[in-house]
């Protein structure tokens, strides 16, 4: 779970992540793209997140492909949502139960900071960004 994000539910902030790679989802509605971001954090560097999955939305599209190790900036809102089995069987239930979790929705303003960092799964964070007034 990810505490960092319990006090920002509902509010917009810029945030800045590794892009790690490109994935999908599926639901009934139909099929998506979605990024993994790891050593996610705002913009003063306080780490909020190992990795976070977003959709990838026209934001990242605009700024070209990403490879492994790109820095990205870009503004989202903290959402919380519900994750476990939330289906009928007993087994299930205990295996994965229900819990809140956050999320980031709808990513836009997305900027590419740096091309593909040399960092590792293991390594430290990026430092916070000093950004220009």
């Amino acid at each position: 779970m990810r505490i960092n994000f319990q006090g920002c539910v509902g509010r917009r902030m810029t945030f800045v992540g590794i892009f790690w790679k490109y994935g999908t989802f599926s639901n009934r509605i139909g099929t998506g793209r979605t990024i993994l971001l790891r050593s996610v954090q705002d913009i003063n560097g306080h780490k909020f997140a190992d990795h976070v999955w977003i959709n990838y939305t026209v934001g990242f599209d605009a700024v070209g492909e990403f490879e492994r190790g790109d820095m990205v900036q870009f503004e989202a809102t903290v959402s919380e949502y519900v994750k476990g089995y939330m289906g009928g069987k007993i087994e299930g239930r205990l295996k994965r139960p229900l819990q809140v979790d956050y999320r980031l929705k709808y990513p836009r303003k997305v900027k590419l900071l740096q091309n593909n960092l040399t960092l590792s799964v293991h390594s430290q964070a990026p430092r916070p960004i000093e950004m220009k007034v």
